[in-house]
């Protein structure tokens, strides 16, 4: 038997200039993917850095410009060279981190929105930390966003009732509402009294009345509002009422106009005839003598 020395010896040595073992990228289903696409496109398990353009398309990914840059910078050691293993532990990193991305992008997205009503606050608010729901308005207006009163008004129902806006509470629902993260208000066609049963039930109680048939009245056939029996048009939209008696003839005591046939008569201008025949203009005076009922008077 050999000695502890010479089985020492004898004891095969690793290569102290070989490069240390490469790290696997797992058995996970994007590392096999990333070795199954670089073997169509090397099999030789070793590729120049310049055909990761190549690799990235065998596994249906595209960057472009200083992205692709980026992207090559990730996986280049140094060397100029792309291992089918360091290929398969790039993927399975991008793979990973896209969710990553992704959330990081709504992350400062939200922020840039939060700053914008941050600034547009301080400016109308003039440094105070709530402002009278009046101002909302020009809050929006300050922010560019167009301002829909019905909208908006129903908004501050929920935002101000107490009658004021606080900053935090209006970056809040303001960051939420651009990016459609929120309740969504209904559109401008939507009346302020759309969520309150109250005014609800009190519409529907006054649109019965009007519409509840009563003795004597008449409904009207454009709108079907029921209208009081003399009522010349309906009450709702001015429709005349079809049986509504004619307006009466003109009274018979109307001063005649000139040259007309009157009850006495005929009239030309102040004239007319009557029981003592034409008369012409104003009665003329009696003369210093004439017969009168007694006989001759002078």
């Amino acid at each position: 038997p050999k000695s502890p020395q010479e089985q020492w010896d004898a004891a095969p040595r690793a290569d102290p200039d070989a490069p240390p073992p490469e790290p696997s990228a797992g058995d996970s289903a994007e590392a096999a993917k990333a070795r199954s696409a670089f073997d169509e496109v090397d099999s030789s398990g070793v590729v120049p850095v310049d055909r990761f353009e190549d690799l990235l398309d065998s596994v249906g990914e595209g960057f472009h410009g200083d992205e692709l840059e980026a992207q090559r910078a990730k996986v280049d050691n140094g060397s100029g060279r792309i291992t089918r293993e360091a290929f398969a532990r790039y993927y399975v990193a991008l793979c990973a981190n896209v969710g990553d991305d992704s959330d990081d992008d709504d992350a400062e997205e939200r922020e840039e929105e939060s700053q914008s009503a941050r600034e547009a606050f301080d400016t109308v608010a003039d440094g105070a930390t709530s402002v009278p729901s009046s101002k909302f308005q020009a809050l929006m207006e300050a922010l560019g966003t167009t301002y829909c009163e019905e909208e908006h008004r129903r908004t501050l129902r929920k935002l101000a009732p107490g009658g004021t806006v606080t900053r935090d509470a209006f970056v809040a629902w303001y960051v939420d509402w651009v990016l459609g993260d929120g309740d969504s208000d209904d559109d401008c066609t939507a009346t302020d009294d759309d969520d309150d049963p109250a005014a609800e039930s009190k519409a529907a109680a006054t649109w019965a009345s009007l519409t509840t048939a009563k003795e004597g009245s008449w409904k009207c056939e454009v709108c079907d509002v029921r209208n009081d029996k003399g009522a010349a048009a309906c009450a709702a939209c001015e429709t005349p009422n079809p049986a509504a008696p004619p307006k009466a003839a003109a009274s018979g005591n109307a001063v005649s106009a000139p040259g007309s046939v009157g009850p006495g008569g005929f009239s030309f201008g102040g004239g007319s005839v009557g029981a003592g025949g034409f008369s012409f203009g104003a009665p003329a005076p009696a003369p210093a003598g004439s017969i009168g009922a007694g006989g001759f008077s002078f």
